[in-house]
């Protein structure tokens, strides 16, 4: 809940932080030789008798399969045997892929869990992930994540990347685990309908399995992946050769999924105005159906999303965007084969612009394989929406077409066009992207784009978004068309990485249905980095010692920014974290800005600062976080104090609080100022279909208080009972005694059930 934009922000808050990297000397590499593909081997064994998925292993078959156990270490010392023994079974019938995983351990009282809630984070537990790369092509995947308890997470890789929106993906399977006197067991069925896979008579996919166990911090995988790659799991050119699946069921698979909602929403309103009360009645319906085994389209009618959670408030100390992670269901199946453009900076699709200000009235979505070409293609029509001033803000058709092939191994090129048509206009773009992997996590990529639109004189437009969703602030009254690009790279070896990369992002480059947080600039990033393991420590696991710079010019060739920082990690045995930043920062205004409603002059403001940060271990029954910033701010100072915690009751109730204070003072009238923000979590649980959270926060900005309650219940698998509480209230002394300060109070239950066929 770390403020943006502060004197010294955390990295994980800096999207241009990142250390990438493009033809720094050869030598910088341990060994530049491109490394295979494991060509380890995993057999699945047909059944005739579908096991019970209870977490016990006694069906006869699962006793005559050869496990798998050649398990090691990523994590403490790479490549050393796993510390205690794992077997890997894998079997198959027509409609599902079984998995069977015995999981000993020495000291069955030390397995931590605590996550009852699907989707948790259950890596805060002692837990296995199953990756499968389904239509073997080396480069996407399917992740099963599964505790003690048979908690269930899953997430998508694309291209051997992942993002955080990859885990909000929800695939339809079973699992049940149980501990034992020698450890504990997995018991797991995932339906063939929940995956895409090649249509051949006897397709091989990719397989890799990851366990931790989490009181030694310790990760073990099959195959082993080494550290010369910067991630294990979504190095998917690494993984094992599944084999032995033969004479699967085929068919048109299809889903449907109606949905009913009821509530009340009573809106606060400023002024004169009375809060405006809305009955809420609604249905709808989303539909799957599988065109192929490796093509399916998506399709809904006036979707909702009341049950979603809510987004973390974040205080904008910045003159820029801020970017919100997308959660809707809809969107999330093979989220990253639409990503294109560098992520939360410039990304030419963003899916949060499309349903945010308009509602969506329908639409369809067809993601999958064509041959060897990765194909994405979206389509909705959203309705005309009204602004808080009463102006009307254009509905209208939102379209996307996304293609990606590997034409060689480790090699992805593709296209994307995306289009958005309105009453006041349009607005196109089109760009191509490509990315070539080699030696460890080395790599080379580049995209290019080109946006074209124009809107109707006195229009509204086609930014059709909130800031807060990335609105482009561009002029919808004239017709603009502009290219961007980027080329970046890295080299990395188990020890070093470091390089270079340009970005150019023209003022009037506007893709509607987009994110971009900086127009009119022409970046250029240098980097390096070091992070050593001390394996034969029984304290220190890992330093980490960033070095990185960037400089921004204007596309006139006129400098506009400067960015310096020195990023240190030390990672111990005990899974705690320390963390010393150190900034330098240059910024020329040519005109002035506004910071939290304070103006700014133009000039050149540079500013240093530095960071202390701490993390200790989320699984333990309670950890803390926290930090100190404090340097120069815009001419003045910044300091920001955070705090937080997590408290674990045990696996039924979970509490988390964090506090972040800003003092800034800025050379400017009025220019002292603090800003204050709250957040408390709390996670409670009656079993793995029955659950809820709430979120509460509070800042003094808006000095408003949001509550958001949401309970979930699971009734059969795919199908849920949401019921969702939300308020706003405001606190303080109001400047309008007539401002209600209840600013909203909405109740909504919304019940979906899925048919499948």
């Amino acid at each position: 809940m770390t403020a943006t934009g502060t004197a010294t922000p955390d990295l994980k808050d800096r999207p241009g932080v990142r250390v990438r990297a493009a033809f720094l000397a050869a030598g910088i590499l341990a060994s530049g030789t491109p490394l295979a593909a494991q060509d380890s081997t995993v057999h699945a064994v047909r059944t005739d008798q579908p096991p019970t998925i209870d977490g016990v292993l006694d069906e006869p078959f699962w006793a005559g399969i050869e496990p798998v156990t050649d398990f090691r270490q990523r994590v403490p010392v790479d490549g050393a045997p796993s510390s205690e023994r794992t077997e890997l079974r894998v079997a198959f019938d027509d409609d599902n892929i079984y998995f069977g995983v015995v999981l000993h351990d020495s000291d069955p009282s030390g397995i931590r869990r605590s996550i009852l809630h699907r989707e948790g984070r259950i890596d805060q537990d002692d837990n296995i992930r199953i990756g499968l790369d389904t239509y073997h092509d080396r480069r996407n995947a399917y992740i099963f994540e599964i505790n003690p308890f048979g908690t269930q997470g899953d997430a998508l890789i694309s291209d051997e990347s992942m993002t955080l929106s990859d885990w909000w993906w929800e695939g339809v399977y079973e699992s049940q685990a149980t501990i034992t006197d020698d450890g504990w067991v997995v018991e797991a069925a995932v339906p063939f309908t929940t995956i895409r896979f090649a249509d051949a008579e006897a397709p091989e996919m990719g397989i890799l399995m990851e366990r931790t166990i989490r009181r030694k911090n310790e990760m073990v995988y099959f195959p082993h992946i080494g550290q010369e790659f910067s991630r294990a799991l979504s190095q998917v050119s690494q993984y094992a050769t599944l084999t032995g699946l033969e004479g699967l069921r085929r068919g048109r698979y299809m889903e449907v999924k109606p949905f009913a909602i009821t509530g009340r929403s009573v809106a606060g309103q400023r002024g004169e105005t009375e809060g405006a009360t809305e009955t809420l009645n609604d249905l709808g319906l989303d539909f799957k159906y599988s065109i192929t085994s490796n093509l399916t389209l998506d399709a809904t009618l006036n979707p909702d999303f009341a049950q979603v959670e809510a987004d973390n408030v974040q205080i904008n100390l910045t003159r820029f965007s801020l970017f919100f992670q997308e959660k809707r269901e809809f969107f999330l199946e093979r989220a990253g084969l639409f990503d294109f453009g560098d992520p939360e900076e410039t990304q030419v699709f963003f899916s949060r612009r499309i349903g945010i200000t308009n509602d969506i009235a329908g639409g369809a979505r067809l993601t999958g394989q064509a041959g060897p070409v990765s194909v994405g293609a979206l389509s909705l029509f959203t309705d005309d929406a009204r602004d808080p001033h009463g102006n009307t803000i254009a509905g209208g058709l939102n379209s996307v077409l996304r293609l990606r092939a590997d034409p060689f191994p480790r090699t992805t090129v593709g296209g994307i066009f995306t289009s958005l048509e309105t009453d006041d206009g349009g607005n196109r773009v089109v760009g191509g992207d490509a990315q070539f992997r080699f030696g460890g996590s080395s790599y080379l990529e580049g995209w290019v784009a080109r946006s074209s639109g124009s809107s109707e004189p006195g229009g509204h437009g086609h930014s059709g978004a909130s800031p807060s969703a990335g609105s482009s602030g561009s002029n919808p009254d004239v017709e603009t068309a502009s290219t961007a690009f980027s080329v970046v790279g890295e080299l990395r070896n188990s020890l070093l990485s470091g390089g270079g990369g340009v970005t150019s992002v023209p003022a009037e480059f506007d893709p509607a249905l987009g994110f971009v947080r900086r127009r009119d600039m022409r970046r250029s990033e240098l980097g390096a980095s070091i992070f050593p393991r001390f394996e034969q420590s029984d304290w220190a696991r890992q330093l980490v010692v960033v070095g990185q710079g960037e400089r921004i010019v204007g596309m006139d060739g006129e400098k506009q920014s400067t960015f310096l920082l020195s990023h240190n990690m030390l990672t111990l045995e005990s899974g705690h974290r320390f963390m010393l930043n150190i900034t330098r920062r240059g910024e020329v205004l040519y005109e002035p800005v506004r910071i939290q409603g304070r103006e700014l002059a133009p000039g050149d403001y540079v500013f240093s600062g530095a960071q202390i940060r701490f993390d200790t271990d989320t699984s333990r029954r309670f950890s803390a976080r926290g930090g100190l910033s404090s340097g120069g701010f815009w001419g003045g100072t910044g300091t920001e104090i955070a705090i937080g915690g997590m408290w674990k009751t045990g696996p039924y109730l979970t509490l988390s609080g964090d506090y972040t204070r800003n003092d800034i003072s800025l050379p400017v009238e009025d220019g002292d100022f603090t800003t204050s923000l709250f957040s408390m979590s709390i996670l409670a649980a009656v079993s793995r279909s029955l659950f809820a959270n709430a979120l509460i926060q509070y800042d003094d900005v808006s000095n408003e208080v949001q509550t958001n309650v949401r309970v979930n219940w699971i009734h059969t698998p795919g199908s849920d009972l949401f019921v969702v509480f939300d308020t706003g209230y405001l606190t303080g002394d109001l400047l309008d005694p007539r401002t209600e300060r209840w600013q909203r109070r909405t109740g909504v239950v919304k019940l979906t059930y899925m048919k499948a066929f």
